[in-house]
Formats: C-alpha cells, sequence, structure tokens
C-alpha cells in the first residue's frame, strides 16, 4: 500500500489494485489538519458526534478523487453484521440497512465502507469485472465475512476464486489488539498470542487471510496494507485509542 496526494490531501492506495485499469479506488486518511467540523480531519461517519454538513461535504469531495462524473456513492449503514448487498443503479439511492458488505459489477458506482480499527478489505473481480467492500470488525471476521462476500460474488456474478485480487486495509495491528478470553476463542489459534491468563492479542489481518486463502484466493493476490491504525496516530482514526465517538475512514471502489 502507498500514500498518495489527491486534491491536497493523503490517502492510499493499493498496489495491486492499482494495476487493475478498470478499477479506480481509495483508502481514506485521517488528516487532521483539516480542521472543520468537530473532529479533527476527513471524518465521513454520520454516526459519531461531528457536525452532519461536514460529512456530507467530505462525502461529496471524496466522490471527485475518482474522477468519475455523475458516479454514485454508496455507503451503508454497518452494525458489524454479516449482511452483504448488490448495488446497482436502481437501488444505489436507497439506505442499506443493517449491511456490513457491498458488491456492485455495474459502472460509476463508488462502493465503500468506514472504519478506525475494523479491517476493511476491497475485493475485485478483474474477470467478470465484479467488485466489493467489505467491513470486518472482530464479529465479522469469526462470521467469516470476507469469505461469504466472495462466496456471493461467484454466486450471483461467476467470479472464480483464483480470479480474485484481496486487499486487507488499514486496521489495528496484533501488537495493539488484547482482548480477554471470551473473544479469543473464537479466533483460531494461529490468529491467537497468549498474554497471561485472561489477555490474547489477536491478529486480524492474518485471519481475515487466512479465510480468504481457505476460500480459494491465491496468496499472491492478496495484498495487506500493513498500516495499524492505533499506533499511526496522525495518519488514521482509531476507536480504541480515542473512543468510538472518534471519525471513520473509508475504503472505496469503483468499476470505471
Amino acid at each position: 500500500m502507498q500514500a498518495i496526494i489527491s486534491n491536497n490531501q493523503e490517502h492510499y492506495q493499493f498496489e495491486h489494485i492499482n494495476k487493475i485499469d478498470s478499477v479506480s479506488h481509495l483508502v481514506t486518511g485521517k488528516n487532521p489538519s483539516i480542521k472543520r467540523g468537530f473532529i479533527d480531519g476527513l471524518n465521513y461517519g454520520l454516526h459519531v458526534p461531528d457536525n452532519a454538513e461536514v460529512v456530507l461535504q467530505n462525502r461529496r469531495e471524496l466522490l471527485l478523487h475518482f474522477n468519475l462524473p455523475g458516479a454514485a456513492g454508496v455507503i451503508p449503514e454497518q452494525t458489524h453484521s454479516c449482511n452483504i448487498a448488490i448495488v446497482t443503479h436502481e437501488n444505489a439511492d436507497q439506505v442499506f440497512k443493517d449491511t456490513d458488505a457491498l458488491i456492485t459489477n455495474q459502472k460509476n458506482i463508488i462502493i465503500g465502507v468506514l472504519s478506525a480499527d475494523c479491517v476493511p478489505v476491497l475485493l475485485v473481480d478483474p474477470v467478470k469485472y465484479v467488485v466489493a467492500s467489505i467491513h470486518a470488525g472482530w464479529r465479522g471476521t469469526v462470521a467469516e465475512i470476507g469469505a461469504k462476500t466472495l462466496f456471493k460474488m461467484n454466486q450471483i456474478f461467476g467470479s472464480q476464486s483464483q480470479d480474485i485480487i484481496a486487499c486487507i486495509g488499514p486496521s489495528i495491528s496484533q501488537k495493539n489488539y488484547e482482548v480477554g478470553n471470551e473473544v479469543a476463542r473464537q479466533f483460531r489459534t494461529g490468529s491467537q498470542r497468549k498474554i497471561d491468563d485472561h489477555k490474547t492479542c489477536i491478529d486480524l489481518w492474518k485471519e481475515n487471510k487466512d479465510q480468504l486463502t481457505d476460500a480459494g484466493v491465491l496468496t499472491k493476490n492478496i495484498e495487506i496494507a500493513g498500516f495499524c491504525t492505533f499506533a499511526e496516530t496522525d495518519k488514521f482514526y482509531s476507536a480504541r485509542r480515542e473512543t468510538i465517538n472518534t471519525g471513520r475512514m473509508g475504503s472505496f471502489i469503483a468499476i470505471k
């Protein structure tokens, strides 16, 4: 993953996806020097205590990064569910409630999810021209929302796992993600690092990667950003560091 400057703002892109001419994407950065609303930086979440008009302005500006005039921008109302929606031009203006992953195969629809420690995952099928944006918190990760999104891409659009490019975005690292035993026991042993009898650090990056490879995605087609949202104070929002009332970054993707 590499940092880019777009419209005088610092954001991020995956090298794997940049090789695909038919797809545009952007993972937003915090940009704390921008002071517009109640939360410093570029917050895209409407469910946190920020100025709603400023958030909507941020969202409108976001679409300009894609240089897709008239494109629809779609962000679901996330609830740490395992619900997945298909977005088309016919339903792009609706509110996707209780939804944590979006899929589209239509041009000029920008789909995205929001995060601030949870794992954003972008999927691209460059053969069938299908893309997905996924929000995988610990609950979504345990429920294997990434693999289930891939299954739906196959079921509806005929996507094949070996063709998929999968990118795991900035999120909390294992070093900084300490959980209790009641959460830890729901993860694979290989994703756990025991701290003491009551605490374990979970590797959400590895867990999501392993689920995708188990679903048939080739290891060489998976890119992990490697940026820890908790540790990178100036680059990303972190709910664990700043409480759940902090801002939200976005991971967006579109077919040109």
